[in-house]
């Protein structure tokens, strides 16, 4: 440790750097001296096409978003619902034989069985009484 305080006695705090006496004075007043002459300009006046131009541009983009909702809207297909079906269960709900696409052979007495169960019960209060035990 103390050579390193002998180190910075031989060395002092300067820097190294300094700047002549009344520098700082007279830099100001020689910098503005070298600068050319500023000339001002005249304001340029703005056609018309110039003042509404930024609002054209702002209608045209708002006119390209609507008219691509517009697209995204006629492409997509309509939601199903009982009031409007597609087409094909339209034409299968007006056909008078619809036992086939209704009920397959292969479960009927799946059918039977849901039939026999609600004709025995008149509400869900009363087939949760019967089965009390179980899980429902």
């Amino acid at each position: 440790m103390e050579t390193r305080h002998d180190i910075l006695e031989k060395a002092g705090h300067k820097t190294g750097y300094t700047v002549p006496e009344g520098y700082f004075d007279s830099v100001r007043s020689k910098i503005m001296q070298n600068l050319p002459e500023y000339q001002e300009s005249k304001p340029e006046k703005l056609s018309m096409w110039k003042r509404v131009q930024p609002y054209v541009y702002m209608a045209a983009m708002f006119a390209g978003i609507w008219c691509m909702m517009k697209m995204f809207h006629m492409m997509t297909s309509t939601d199903l619902s009982l009031d409007n079906p597609p087409e094909s269960i339209a034409l299968a709900m007006a056909d008078l034989d619809h036992n086939e696409w209704y009920a397959p052979a292969d479960n009927t007495d799946v059918f039977i069985i849901e039939d026999d169960i609600c004709s025995q019960y008149s509400s869900f209060d009363d087939f949760k009484k019967d089965f009390d035990n179980s899980d429902i």
